[in-house]
């Protein structure tokens, strides 16, 4: 008897429910929250402000507009949940930015927050700094999801035109640094820079640290140890079958998908690790390679400046994707990647 009541409750399902009023809620007021769920003996309230309630049907005052996840779980069970987003309103046209603490080359969504319980139509005018990146919507649009590309305080403006009436907002935002790692480059008269790799977007170089230079200094793409084996670029030519007859000059190794990637006079290749499947990748290439297996990249030098892609993975060595430039450094004769977040 014990075993068959223990299933009947194991299997019991609760559908969570809630509903709001008012369902356009403004900063100050009271919004009554209505339990519907089917069943259920203890309730869990979350509003997204680090407020909690475990009342059935309670109340809730929000003292700042913005969008806010009300969260509500039956019996203490993860299963039985149900979120929605509410929108609380200012008493008076506003924006609101998806964050507090804005980062440089992070995304940021910045949103409209205007009380329009009669659905009057709206018109929107963002005026931005020119240090910003648009992403996501435009200078129209209720929200506009961007990214800035140098830190420091900036003014963001929105007009919003609401029944023939205009409002005119303004709002500075401090754009904090974020620390990322970096590729490092030396060029040919010794002189070595960094340039920061944050969120695949790429900061502007600039001149590299200590750790940075001893890091460059350490790093040779002419000779690599692999398995016991020393493979030297002017020599591998005679322990590859495959590389028979080529001039290579600088050699990695992606010893994850066990290919090589060569330089020689006539640009960059990719090799199965038998030196078969020799496929070009940049005829331009004029020298310095590096493999960054952490971030699936093969960076390389050219007279335009250092070009990075995606690792081939592919068994033919064929690959489809655009490789990207990264800065215009001529003269590059040494890449590494410093993995520390600076």
């Amino acid at each position: 008897m014990c075993l068959v009541l223990t299933l009947i409750v194991g299997c019991k399902k609760i559908d969570v429910d809630f509903s709001y009023s008012p369902t356009d809620p403004k900063a100050g007021e009271t919004i009554k929250f209505t339990n519907n769920s089917s069943a259920g003996e203890s309730w869990a309230w979350t509003f997204g402000d680090n407020s909690t309630s475990m009342s059935k049907n309670p109340s809730k005052v929000y003292k700042k507009p913005g969008e806010y996840m009300v969260t509500l779980m039956v019996d203490s069970t993860k299963h039985f949940t149900h979120s929605k987003l509410i929108t609380v309103y200012d008493t008076i046209p506003t924006f609101v930015a998806s964050s507090d603490s804005i980062l440089y080359f992070h995304d940021v969504t910045l949103k409209a927050n205007i009380y329009n319980p009669f659905k009057y139509d709206l018109v929107y005018q963002w005026t931005m700094p020119d240090n910003c990146v648009i992403i996501a919507g435009d200078l129209n649009s209720a929200s506009v999801t961007l990214y800035f590309t140098t830190p420091g305080q900036t003014d963001i403006q929105l007009t919003i035109i609401q029944n023939g009436k205009e409002y005119n907002i303004s709002r500075q935002f401090t754009i904090h640094p974020a620390q990322a790692p970096a590729i490092v480059i030396r060029t040919a008269d010794n002189k070595v820079f960094r340039q920061r790799m944050i969120n695949d977007r790429l900061d502007q170089p600039s001149m590299a640290n200590s750790e940075d230079v001893y890091l460059i200094e350490q790093t040779c793409d002419t000779m690599l140890t692999f398995n016991g084996t020393v493979f030297i670029a002017s020599q591998i030519a005679n322990q590859i079958a495959g590389f028979q007859g080529l001039n290579i000059q600088h050699l990695q190794i992606d010893a994850m998908q066990m290919k090589w990637y060569i330089t020689t006079p006539n640009g960059l290749f990719v090799a199965s690790f038998d030196g078969s499947n020799l496929t070009a990748i940049d005829t331009n290439a004029t020298g310095a390679i590096y493999v960054d297996d952490l971030r699936n990249r093969i960076y390389w030098a050219t007279k335009q400046g250092v070009m990075a892609m995606p690792l081939v993975k592919s068994k033919n060595n064929q690959f489809s994707t655009t490789p990207i430039s990264y800065n215009d450094f001529s003269n590059v004769d040494l890449i590494t990647v410093n993995n520390k977040f600076q």
